[in-house]
């Protein structure tokens, strides 16, 4: 019987990748925006697992790469104060703090960031549904997977001589699921929050590639678009959503069917 040559740390970090595009399947089947966000931050707690098993699982530590592990684990400990922002038309008031005399408003604003999710709790519970039957979108889900493994497996082959090995084609394929799914996700959310949601799946889909995946010589640059990503989703998440929200005095997409003078 042939034994596998790849490393312990590598396979566990394979398994993590596969259970990432199952949590992404459950996000896609949850029915309210307080289920999603658990299963984001479960999701983005296996990615900063599989960053680190990446940088330390081979002979020669890959320190660059363990630093990487700061951008899922700091998305995964800010989630659900980012969302509670977005969820909220206005920030909850807090009475600023006085320093040296002055009112802090950075003090003053981060109390109320921390106390957004306990505010938004009511608004995650009635949000999150789907435009689909919850069968139809476990259907197109299992399809978008078996669509990933078909592409990634054609990909694989087609590339000769290249440094991407058939080793690399699970994470590929992982990848690319969570690419689709979070697609999906977009396209069949009613609300905001929860197409935003989506995004952040599909931003773990390219981390993921670009940890488990691009070559080194691409990886740089891979890297650096990926916190451009994060920065543009921070940006919809602290500052254009509340303004919409407040516009609309909703999150659901039907309510920003129309301009509002």
């Amino acid at each position: 019987m042939a034994t596998s040559t790849t490393p312990p740390p590598q396979q566990l970090a394979v398994l993590l990748s596969n259970l990432m595009v199952i949590a992404a399947l459950a996000i896609s089947a949850s029915s309210t925006l307080k289920q999603m966000i658990r299963l984001y931050q479960a999701q983005a707690w296996m990615l900063t697992l599989v960053v680190l098993l990446t940088a330390f699982g081979q002979a020669e530590p890959r320190y660059a790469v363990a630093f990487l592990a700061l951008v899922p684990a700091s998305m995964a400990l800010s989630i659900r104060q980012l969302l509670g922002r977005a969820s909220l038309a206005e920030l909850p008031a807090q009475a600023p703090t006085v320093a040296g005399g002055r009112p802090s408003r950075f003090a003053a604003t981060r109390a109320s960031l921390r106390e957004a999710p306990r505010h938004a709790e009511l608004i995650w519970l009635q949000h999150g549904s789907s435009r689909l039957p919850g069968s139809v979108s476990a259907g197109i889900d299992m399809l978008l997977i078996a669509t990933a493994v078909l592409v990634a497996y054609r990909l694989v082959g087609s590339v000769q001589g290249a440094a991407m090995g058939m080793e690399a084609t699970p994470s590929l394929a992982a990848s690319i699921a969570l690419l689709l799914q979070g697609l999906f996700t977009m396209s069949n959310k009613r609300d905001i929050v929860a197409q935003v949601i989506g995004l952040l799946v599909m931003e773990h889909g390219l981390f993921l590639a670009a940890v488990r995946v691009a070559p080194p010589a691409l990886a740089t640059l891979f890297v650096v678009s990926l916190f451009c990503y994060v920065l543009v989703t921070l940006t919809i998440l602290l500052w254009i959503l509340p303004a919409l929200h407040r516009a609309s005095r909703s999150i659901q997409l039907s309510k920003h069917s129309q301009l509002r003078g």
